[in-house]
């Protein structure tokens, strides 16, 4: 038996040898083979031109597999690699252009139609391939400011190579024009400053921004003194310094001129004083672990700071005295934070000191700061009143101070204990007051606040609230609210067992409060103004949750926890049939636990713009189940997908955004 072999198409074009023929027929076959080749020849020259206009229409692999085509069935023809190569070219990929170039040298005869053409467009590839195009240099500087730098990393490492700055003479001089200067950090320094760091040093007059931790007796004077650090307007030093606080003022005073924000953190040796009388030009001020004694000249003034944060005070520094001491040298502040907490008493005062302050931290520190620019009002509009371990607010104080900023203040939050106190003042309605956080500990007279705070406050918009102050007082207040849009509720912490099949909803009595509330906006059906929904922790099995898919007008869902087992499923249908205006949902956090097969009910949902997983892993019926969704613009991931089924997903859906910054 014969086996018949694969041939290549080439094969068929090769003259044969006749061993035995009958008649005409061996001419027959030599005529035959002949057409056979002038057909392919003509084949290849179409196969030429239709590679040629795919490429000209960018259908670039198109192209390349008519190219590779034309190889196959001529592959001693030079034609086939001159058009696989130009391909290439019209690609901008040179390199591999130059290969398949070679290769048809290699094997096309030198007597070939194309073998010089072959030679000629490998010698431009070559050229072309060696050219860098400095186009930094032919744009405009605010195009490359605006539009390239914020695209490059922004924070440059002493200890390593700034890339982008040894691009070219040209790019450096256009890194070095932008005016926000260089972002350096020194990392972590454990011996000395008076070497190393050569990168920093030799960029010196460009930084604006130097952040690093220095630990032991590392004298900061050391690096100053090794270059003219001439805009340098932001510095942040953390760590730990035992001894050498001369040698950290001689610093800060090499740099003073042009000094601005200053961050200082963990160095006990230094006063503030150090800093107000050796910087006159800060404006911003963040000092943690620094020991809080002020100039011994009671008329010192400091009018250019606008915002100061002072944390790890010491309790003879928070004394009463101290502080209003202290306020009184800042008369321009716009954003003050203190901690641990002072007393309550201070709030009542805080205005003859500082009468345009617009954002206060009480007990607490701000992780995200942001400018505050001056409104020329007075009176706070962002009040966080947080507490430490054993400390309480007095009634009378925190009452007089929403009193006192009444006509300003637009967000509160509140996160402390209350004395009990014998009356409430009027609030002569908080019109401006439209967010309140209230996440403190669960204490009862907290909740009676609560309820007099929302009532008084009209124009409410959102509420952030622990589970716990839900009762039906607050409930009642809630509902009388015309403009209230978001309620985000904090659960208690739960421990649960992975394994256990019981029942774990809580109980109707302990979510009385917000059953309450929420029947009231489902029962307003299309009238009711809640808009979004946010749970934190615990699992979406609690007793209000199912009431949820049924509001007429929310928009946003938001199932922040770490822990949506497979009990759930039937609310995730819920979902996917109730909730007609809802656009976006939130399921898990980042490494939670999110059951297997919750996904696919939701794909039914009409309106569902935007979905945001997070959990370990996402499992290939999920992937698959997420394909089917009606109309998913968007999603947001914050587990792991492998790469098949994350081009799966990018086939089907127009944005998906990996690990999003901020969950």
């Amino acid at each position: 038996m014969t086996i018949v072999k694969d041939y290549a198409w080439s094969d068929l074009l090769k003259d044969t040898v006749i061993t035995a023929q009958h008649g005409n027929d061996g001419n027959r076959i030599v005529a035959a083979t002949k057409a056979l080749k002038q057909a392919a020849h003509q084949f290849v020259k179409v196969l030429n031109d239709r590679a040629r206009l795919f490429a000209d229409s960018a259908q670039f692999d198109t192209a390349i597999r008519d190219a590779a085509a034309m190889r196959a069935l001529l592959p001693r023809s030079g034609l086939g690699y001159l058009c696989t190569g130009d391909v290439y070219c019209q690609q901008r990929r040179y390199a591999a252009a130059i290969s398949i170039y070679d290769q048809g040298l290699i094997t096309v005869p030198k007597s070939d139609d194309y073998y010089q053409q072959l030679q000629q467009h490998r010698k431009a590839a070559i050229a072309n391939n060696s050219k860098r195009v400095d186009f930094i240099s032919r744009l405009p500087l605010d195009i490359v400011i605006t539009n390239i730098l914020p695209r490059v990393e922004s924070k440059f490492y002493s200890d390593s190579l700034c890339d982008y700055l040894y691009v070219s003479r040209t790019w450096q001089k256009r890194f070095l024009q932008q005016p926000n200067g260089l972002n350096f950090d020194f990392g972590l320094e454990k011996q000395t400053l008076a070497k190393n760091h050569n990168q920093l040093i030799r960029f010196a007059p460009y930084v604006q921004r130097l952040s690093g931790f220095i630990i032991f007796a590392i004298q900061l004077d050391d690096l100053f003194s090794r270059a003219r650090f001439s805009n340098l307007k932001e510095l942040d030093i953390n760590g730990s310094l035992a001894s050498a606080r001369l040698p950290f003022i001689n610093g800060l005073r090499l740099v003073a001129d042009t000094l601005t924000h200053l961050s200082i953190n963990g160095h006990p040796c230094i006063q503030l004083r150090d800093i107000l009388e050796t910087c006159p030009n800060i404006v911003s001020l963040f000092v943690s672990g620094v020991d809080i004694v002020m100039p011994s000249s009671p008329s010192s003034r400091y009018p250019k700071i606008t915002y100061l944060a002072i944390h790890d005070v010491s309790e003879t520094a928070r004394g009463n005295d101290n502080m209003v001491d202290l306020l009184g040298r800042f008369p321009s502040l716009l954003s003050f934070e203190v901690s641990p907490m002072p007393d309550s008493s201070l709030l009542t005062i805080l205005h003859e000191h500082c009468p345009y302050l617009q954002v206060l931290y009480f007990g607490g520190r701000n992780y995200r700061p942001t400018d505050v620019r001056p409104n020329g009002r007075k009176g706070i509009i962002s009040a966080h009143l947080r507490e430490g371990r054993n400390d309480v607010y007095m009634h009378n104080d925190l009452i007089h101070f929403l009193h006192l900023h009444r006509d300003s203040l637009e967000e509160l939050e509140f996160r402390g204990d209350i004395d009990d106190g014998d009356s409430f003042w009027k609030l002569e309605n908080g019109k401006r007051l439209t967010k309140v956080d209230f996440r403190g500990p669960e204490e009862s007279y907290s909740s009676v606040f609560l309820t007099w705070l929302i009532s008084n406050a009209p124009n409410m918009k959102t509420i952030h609230i622990g589970a716990w102050y839900f009762r039906p007082n607050v409930a009642n207040a809630m509902i009388q609210l015309k403009h209230l849009s978001k309620i985000e509720v904090l659960q208690k912490w739960r421990n649960y067992d992975d394994d256990e099949d019981e029942d774990e909803d809580e109980d109707e009595d302990d979510c009385g409060g917000i059953i309450q509330f929420l029947k009231h906006h489902v029962e307003m059906g299309h009238q009711s103004t809640l808009e979004e929904l946010v749970m934190l922790r615990g699992t979406p099995d609690v007793a209000w949750i199912p009431l949820a898919p049924e509001l007429k007008r929310l928009k946003k869902l938001k199932l922040i926890t770490d822990r949506i087992p497979g009990r759930c499923f039937p609310l995730i249908i819920s979902i996917g049939k109730g909730c007609p205006a809802l656009e976006k949902l939130i399921l898990g956090l980042p490494n939670s636990m999110v059951a297997d097969g919750l996904l696919k009910p939701l794909r039914v949902h009409p309106n569902l713009e935007c979905l945001k997983i997070g959990t370990g892993s996402l499992s290939a019926d999920d992937a698959i189940a997420l394909c089917t969704f009606r109309n998913l613009k968007k999603l947001q991931l914050e587990c792991h997908v492998s790469d098949d089924l994350l081009e799966m997903l990018q086939d089907h859906i127009q944005t998906i955004e990996m690990y999003p910054r901020r969950w």
